[in-house]
């Protein structure tokens, strides 16, 4: 193929790439009448053909705002050596490459095998921060021959309108044959570049899903605008984004955010905003936290009967455009209202209450049935997969699984699989066994970095253990990797072992270096650690015996986000050293030595005060999540918030 003829093929991709993935929310009720071969689903594989620098063009549609992460496994080791990969663009990105600018300068996310730290060769992964509603997965092979991939996203769907480029993982064999005799009959660049759909067989019958869709009027709703909106945010880690507009050059404007329950003490830790430029917005999307790149954060306001409203003031240059992301990270569901002076605020996805009830009410019934469509899509792609289980328990491994996949289906996040391996002591993370139990910890000890204790078995136990695995004859049992196993799994023999199920709730029962020690190697303490070494603490920590409550990076983060600071400006505080020292006692104090209600001085010279409730430890309001790791000059107990000094 000419260049010339290259480049016109390629324009003419990327111009139905852009058709495929600009869609609003209210246009979806027309997308599920496409024909009934249209994938969409979480997981999807194919073949693109090699020796034409071929390119498949799919959509992906996030499920809400926040991190977004796809992965890609290869039929070869080193994919970006061996010309293959994938790139994510957003709509800035694709309406850049469409005029002429390289791809790999403009995506928000690029197939890296070193995503995975100790992940398969084969692999690659990327993540970025979703703040709108449709981007584009761009998958390419510039080499010779074929190559077989497989994708999966976590927080989002992919779309192939054509459905002549992937299918679904897991779709029914029809599907399969469909989409197979699709591909065979389509396998030239003009089938990739058409626009037009082709008629339904006889045999596509529509879902009734499908059919509602189709029939919805489609309504178009502008965008909500005003000085005032009102919203609710009632699910934890629950955000919106939302525009903001000057209304002058160079103005000064204020945001005052007020929220209700008022009264409730995680809800005012946990709940705030961000105000971000584009710069700061593309930075988020790359994955940099928001208090560290935002040009303003909301902070509380020091007035007696204000304990429930932030307020955020700065100058904004010109008449760029800004995003304001209200959040909030408590398990308490939330209504809000922020006000703007100087300055209007615009929600354009019917996000808030405040543009709903401004929407013309078929364009929320739209909008609704969209929602539902998509909510049932991901249910039967997260029910295909066949991992459950629940933070706190236990998983038995099957045939085909990694821990990438047991984290991604029970956790929502492939990434936790090196937690995963360290909770179970596992040696090889990329080597686990069918029929290996894995003891799943909850949420708080991953973020703590705690391992599962070593079990110990009853007598009985091991003695009815000793004599079956004398009776049966130990049968190898070969595992066949499939294409959508991403680590090499081992063959695995029929011997009968037992395995604790005992929840773990403490640290390692063997001390691994003093606290000082402990805290630099874990990196769920990497703030601390660096908090420690600005003070001088660390040399201190070292020696003597203590009981420090360490907080985690989140409760470090969850401080930032509600004072506005840097992780640079925490450092250099004045009041850092009395905040440390406030976290740690004299004396190695072991959660059994807590009592409730119980009051110890601190270093720094102020009591705190324990409380037990429902089985946990709390220190001044802040949970202890993991109890008991141990040091060899005393112990450290992992907190869910920094704890501050009263004022003098």
């Amino acid at each position: 193929m000419t260049q010339s003829k290259w480049r016109k093929f390629l324009t003419v991709a990327l111009l139905t790439a852009l058709l495929v993935t600009a869609l609003t929310p209210v246009v979806f009720a027309a997308e599920q009448a496409a024909p009934a071969f249209q994938v969409r689903a979480s997981e999807v594989t194919g073949t693109i053909p090699g020796g034409q620098f071929a390119k498949f063009w799919l959509g992906l549609t996030p499920d809400r705002p926040g991190t977004v992460t796809v992965t890609a496994s290869w039929d070869r080791a080193n994919p970006e050596a061996n010309g293959v990969g994938f790139y994510v663009l957003n709509e800035a990105n694709l309406s850049a490459v469409v005029n002429g600018q390289r791809i790999e300068n403009n995506n928000v996310g690029m197939g890296d095998t070193r995503f995975f730290l100790r992940g398969a060769d084969n692999v690659q992964g990327a993540s970025f921060r979703a703040t709108g509603e449709a981007y584009t997965i761009v998958v390419y092979n510039d080499s010779a021959t074929d190559a077989n991939f497989t994708l999966s996203v976590d927080n989002g769907v992919f779309v192939d309108d054509s459905g002549e480029q992937v299918r679904a993982v897991g779709a029914t064999a029809e599907a399969t044959a469909t989409a197979e005799a699709t591909e065979a009959a389509a396998e030239t660049p003009a089938a990739v570049a058409t626009v037009e759909a082709p008629a339904a067989t006889p045999e596509a019958t529509p879902t009734e899903t499908e059919e509602a869709a189709a029939a919805a009027p489609v309504v178009t709703a502008g965008p909500f605008r005003g000085a005032t909106i009102r919203g609710e945010l009632g699910e934890q880690y629950e955000q919106h984004y939302l525009g903001l507009e000057p209304e002058q050059r160079d103005s000064e404007i204020t945001l005052r955010l007020s929220f209700d329950p008022r009264d409730n003490q995680e809800l005012a830790r946990r709940m705030s905003f961000w105000v971000l430029d584009e710069t700061g917005l593309r930075r988020y999307q790359a994955g940099e936290n928001a208090s560290d790149v935002a040009i303003a954060n909301g902070n509380r306001v020091n007035t007696p009967g204000d304990e429930n409203v932030r307020q955020a003031s700065f100058t904004a240059p010109g008449l760029g455009t800004y995003t304001v992301i209200v959040y909030n990270n408590s398990r308490i569901p939330a209504t809000y209202e922020l006000v703007a002076t100087g300055a209007v605020l615009v929600d354009d996805s019917l996000q808030t209450i405040s543009a709903q009830e401004a929407a013309p009410a078929a364009a929320v019934s739209a909008t609704a049935a969209t929602t539902a469509t998509a909510t049932t899509t991901t249910a039967a792609t997260t029910e295909s997969t066949g991992r459950e289980g629940e933070p706190g328990g236990t998983y038995v491994v099957q045939s085909g699984d990694t821990l990438a996949l047991i984290a991604r289906d029970i956790y929502g996040d492939f990434r936790l699989y090196e937690q995963l391996c360290s909770f179970n002591n596992i040696a090889n993370c990329n080597l686990i066994e069918v029929g290996q139990v894995i003891n799943l910890p909850t949420r708080e000890q991953i973020g703590a970095g705690a391992a599962a204790p070593a079990a110990a078995t009853p007598a009985a136990t091991t003695a009815a253990t000793t004599a079956a695995t004398t009776a049966v004859t130990p049968t190898t049992t070969a595992v066949t990797p499939t294409t959508a196993v991403t680590t090499p799994t081992v063959a695995t023999t029929t011997t009968v072992t037992t395995t604790a199920t005992t929840t773990p709730t403490t640290g390692a029962t063997t001390a691994t270096g003093t606290i000082a020690q402990i805290a630099a190697n874990n990196p769920n303490f990497s703030i601390l650690s660096q908090a420690l070494r600005a003070t001088g603490l660390d040399a201190t920590l070292s020696s003597g015996e203590y009981t420090v409550f360490a907080p985690t990076d989140a409760a470090f983060n969850e401080l930032l986000a509600q004072t506005g600071l840097t992780t640079a400006q925490l450092l250099q505080a004045g009041e850092l050293s009395q905040i440390l020292r406030y976290h740690v006692l004299s004396g190695n104090v072991a959660s059994t030595d807590i009592t409730n209600g119980m009051r110890a001085t601190t270093v720094e010279g102020k009591p705190v005060t324990f409380e037990i409730r429902d089985g946990s430890v709390y220190i001044n309001g802040a949970r202890v999540t993991v109890a008991d790791i141990p040091a060899t000059n005393g112990v450290i107990h992992a907190i869910s918030a920094v704890i501050l000094p009263p004022a003098q």
